[in-house]
């Protein structure tokens, strides 16, 4: 059985570095992997590829009559397959069309039973307006979604939007959207992780690990390679397999059914107004 994972925040918070630090840790571990990524750039798997992009579905779409499966999916690191659904070519945002005609494209072409993988992973970004999600939601389905953030106060809105869409999803859909948990990723002191933990308690989601931001992640991407590639005994390399354990363990229990609650507009302001608070007084010496 295939488990379908969306890795999805907003953008700039490292969904792409991490998805594919995870995946290379998932390979490394023995399982067989696909990563899809579902970026207009059309490089979520670059790292995986010595940092060359690799041909995408809708270019390949738009220049050939026959696309036949090797076109689309390309060995990387270990054997992990890669696929880039690619740029839809609207300006505004992501179109939904675009990325259902590339997921009709691997349907079509029996990528997943082809290749058997264990774990099939989609880097989105929360930026489409869940519009990419929602297309790999009606499309493929999820076994998991979690959701990535960094300590800034726009990716935690972003959560919480998203805690919101789930809610409305998993309310009207006869097939619910499993909530694998919280990423914290980027995370430069105790005082940011003292920051989304309260943010989890007040949303009641579950944090399943984190991963420091590190000079190592910068250095690895220079060279186009992963983390696990190039630092595999590094410290950094540790938190990715950590995480990717975290991950295989959350994906295959059973789930509880417990959803993150979506904070009021109101009662998250009120809750960025208490930190700021905080902040002040920590930057004052009055605590």
């Amino acid at each position: 059985m295939s488990h379908h994972i969306a890795l999805y925040g907003k953008g700039g918070v490292g969904i792409t570095t991490l998805a594919a630090n995870i995946s290379a840790s998932m390979v490394e571990a023995g399982f067989n992997v696909i990563l899809v990524g579902c970026d207009s750039k059309a490089d979520s798997t670059s790292l995986l590829n010595n940092g060359f992009p690799v041909p995408n579905i809708l270019d390949q779409m738009r220049n050939k009559s026959t696309i036949t499966i090797d076109a689309i999916v390309h060995t990387g690191f270990k054997g992990i397959r890669c696929v880039e659904l690619g740029e839809p070519g609207y300006s505004d945002v992501f179109s939904s069309p675009g990325i259902t005609r590339a997921l009709e494209e691997i349907k079509r072409l029996h990528v997943f039973e082809q290749n058997d993988p264990d774990f099939v992973f989609y880097d989105i970004s929360s930026d489409s307006s869940n519009a990419v999600l929602q297309a790999v939601i009606r499309q493929i389905g999820l076994s998991r979604i979690f959701v990535i953030t960094s300590a800034d106060y726009k990716a935690l809105q972003a959560v919480n939007d998203t805690f919101s869409f789930l809610e409305q999803h998993n309310g009207e859909s006869d097939v619910p959207i499993p909530m694998g948990g919280l990423i914290l990723n980027n995370i430069t002191s105790s005082f940011e992780e003292a920051f989304i933990s309260d943010f989890a308690f007040n949303t009641n989601a579950r944090i399943i690990g984190k991963v420091p931001r590190s000079q190592v992640v910068r250095q690895c991407e220079l060279y186009g390679t992963t983390v696990i590639e190039s630092k595999p005994r590094s410290n950094q390399s540790y938190y990715y397999r950590r995480l990717a354990n975290q991950i295989v363990d959350s994906t295959t229990t059973i789930y509880s059914g417990n959803l993150p609650q979506s904070m009021s507009a109101k009662r998250l302001r009120a809750w960025s107004l208490e930190w700021a608070d905080r902040i002040y007084a920590l930057e004052n010496g009055l605590v």
